[in-house]
């Protein structure tokens, strides 16, 4: 995950993410979704830190797990994380570590939770607080919030060019949001990067020339 970006409130979830992947020496490799919404669960994941991590996670929430809510996932997320996370990490640096966010509406009370797994912590169920963040940190303006999340991530991504090169989080692409209540979920596109066509470009062409 390069970007993260959520607010709660007792009623409804918004998690908005930017698209762009990349090589291992920062150059433009792919486009991805980097937040997943489960339907039959009413229930968003999203993260960061591990590449790929939170994607597989979700992958087993949505099709190898017999649960009824997000409650019930609740339960059982973290022993099942720490065992995704034994086979994950042993071709990653020791210093790599992954955070899981878990969305969504309650089954016993139809109201918002959300819950936090941090691999430096063992993956324990931490309950987060209604309200907004950011990740990588930047300023969060009063007003509307999806209004305000094109400058957010522009902050967060000037804020990241200025650290060296190998210690960057890869911010770019286009930006989407997730809106969650109880009668359902929107996707939406909330704006795209500056450079999001050159960003294409490269990563394209590169599939251009291989094919030739």
């Amino acid at each position: 995950m390069s970007s993260l970006i959520f607010t709660t409130n007792e009623t409804q979830i918004l998690v908005a993410t930017d698209t762009l992947a990349v090589t291992p020496d920062g150059e433009p490799h792919m486009f991805v979704s980097k937040a997943t919404h489960i339907p039959h669960l009413k229930t968003i994941i999203a993260g960061f830190g591990a590449e790929g991590f939170t994607s597989e996670w979700a992958l087993i929430v949505s099709t190898k797990m017999v649960v009824n809510g997000i409650l019930n996932l609740d339960y059982h997320t973290p022993a099942a994380l720490r065992d995704l996370w034994v086979e994950f990490s042993r071709e990653l640096p020791g210093s790599v570590v992954a955070k899981v966010y878990q969305f969504g509406i309650s089954e016993a009370t139809n109201r918002v939770v959300s819950f936090l797994y941090r691999s430096d912590n063992g993956f324990e169920s931490e309950q987060v607080d209604y309200g907004t963040a950011a990740f990588p940190d930047c300023n969060i303006p009063h007003g509307n919030i999806v209004q305000a999340i094109p400058e957010m991530m522009n902050e967060q991504r000037e804020n990241q060019l200025q650290l060296p090169k190998d210690t960057r989080l890869s911010i770019g692409g286009e930006i989407y949001g997730l809106y969650l209540a109880s009668d359902g979920c929107n996707s939406f596109k909330i704006a795209e990067f500056d450079d999001y066509d050159a960003q294409q470009r490269a990563v394209f062409g590169k599939y251009d020339m291989e094919s030739r």
